[in-house]
């Protein structure tokens, strides 16, 4: 048992800080792209670099949902992965994944992406204007919404049997 624990610990430690480290990242992107979108509109030349960037269609409509839906998709990865740092953290601080904090933050992530595909569903339809591709963003979303709720339930029933198994022993 001291071999899981102890791999399970590292392993967490590491990925700790590559999530924050990635949280970061995808902040840094989302700036990068709302200051591209706002530039956009008064230079031709990074109108037309950024455009085939985030694969746009040339009206101001089309550039302006598109930067929002980026803005947005790299805000909401950061946040993912913001919640899972803490669950890295957790685990490595309390020895063990099934605790109740980390149930709480699959629930987070749950209700995040639900309320992320409602947004990025209409602001991909009015980026691209393609119903079959905003279609299919709204069912992966919805898709990953169900997965971590599965981790919700999973988690909350392994907490349980944690503070079972620690007031038995």
């Amino acid at each position: 048992m001291r071999g899981d624990l102890h791999t399970l610990e590292r392993v967490c430690s590491y990925a700790s800080v590559v999530m924050l480290l990635g949280s970061i990242v995808f902040l840094i992107l989302a700036a990068a792209c709302a200051v591209l979108g706002v530039w956009s509109f008064s230079s031709s030349d990074i109108r037309e670099m950024f455009t085939a960037l985030i694969k746009c269609g040339a009206s101001d409509l089309s550039l302006a949902a598109g930067t929002v839906e980026m803005v947005v998709a790299f805000i909401i990865a950061a946040i993912a992965l913001k919640l899972i740092h803490g669950v890295m953290v957790t685990t490595m601080d309390r020895r063990s994944p099934f605790v109740m904090e980390n149930a709480d933050r699959f629930k987070k992530l749950s209700l995040l992406f639900l309320g992320t595909s409602v947004i990025l569903t209409i602001f991909e339809y009015l980026n691209r204007s393609d119903a079959v591709l905003t279609a299919c963003l709204f069912l992966f979303c919805i898709l990953i919404c169900v997965i971590m709720y599965c981790l919700t339930i999973v988690f909350r029933y392994g907490s349980a049997l944690q503070t079972e198994s620690d007031h038995t022993l």
